[in-house]
Formats: C-alpha cells, structure tokens, sequence
C-alpha cells in the first residue's frame, strides 16, 4: 500500500496537467499597464480584433496566454501610442520531458499556459502632439442643435 501512494500520485499529476499549466503561472498573465500622463486611457484588443478590456492606466489586468494583443494608449492633445504583446515561449514547458511527456505538452499548448505574454510590463510615454480636431454638430430636421462632439481628424493614407 505504500508503494501505490507515490505511484497513484505520478499518474494523476502526468493525467492532469502539463509542467507550464502547473509550476509556470496557468493559463492567464497578469499584465501591467503605466505610463504618463496618468490620466490616459487604455484599450486592449486580441489578435482577432476582440475588444479584451479598456480603463484608466496605471493598471493591471489579466489576459489568457493564447493571444497576442495590441494597447491603445490615448488621451486628448496627445499622440496615440501602440504597443504590441506577442506571445514567448513559457520556460516551464521543457519540465514536460522529464515529467508528462506528450499529455504535458497537449495540455499546456491545449490551455495556452505555454506562452507567456511579452512585455509583461508595458510603459507608455504619451507625447504632446498636434492634432487636428472637427466640431461637428448634429441637427435634426428643422435645424435645431441635437448635440455637439469633438472628433480627432485622422490622415488616410
């Protein structure tokens, strides 16, 4: 009976999971967001466009290792700024060779907890830049002011 206990222990943890989804974080990273000014806004999106969060930097947020993302960084009379997170190789996926085998790795690749997002830490220097705005206004039939906004004119190019 002594015997089966360690071996009942090595089957389940080769069973269930991967060295990465286990000893390397999971499946999610958390992921920073600072920068100047500290009043900028945030918008997170996957690789498939999928709007993933958006607040107030600085920040912390939480995201599945599967995806690459793109952050928007912005905030009026400032230059908009993107940074790109790409996926990395998660350092723990290699201990599936000496434990877990070809069920480690499914696992780990399967849950995404093989990535690690990159940079971890984003910071953002937003810069003072010229932009060009149009006040637009809306009426409604007889003319009469439905609302007013402010848009930011964006060069096509």
């Amino acid at each position: 009976m002594k015997r089966f206990y360690p071996i009942a222990v090595l089957c389940t943890a080769l069973l269930t999971g991967g060295c990465a989804a286990i000893l390397g974080g999971g499946s999610n990273q958390a992921l920073s967001i600072e920068g100047t000014p500290s009043a900028a806004r945030y918008t997170i999106r996957s690789s498939s466009g999928i709007q993933m969060s958006a607040g107030n930097i600085p920040t912390s947020v939480i995201l599945p290792r599967k995806n690459e993302y793109q952050i928007d960084v912005s905030l009026e009379g400032y230059e908009t700024q993107t940074v790109a997170v790409t996926r990395g190789t998660n350092g723990w996926i290699w201990g599936n060779l000496v434990i877990g085998w070809i069920v480690g790795f499914i696992v780990d690749f399967a849950t995404g907890a093989a990535y690690k997002l990159e940079p971890a830490i984003v910071n953002v220097a937003l810069e003072e830049g010229e932009q060009t705005v149009a006040v637009v206004q809306f009426l409604d039939h007889n003319h009469e002011l439905l609302r007013t906004e402010r848009l930011t004119m964006v060069p096509v190019r």
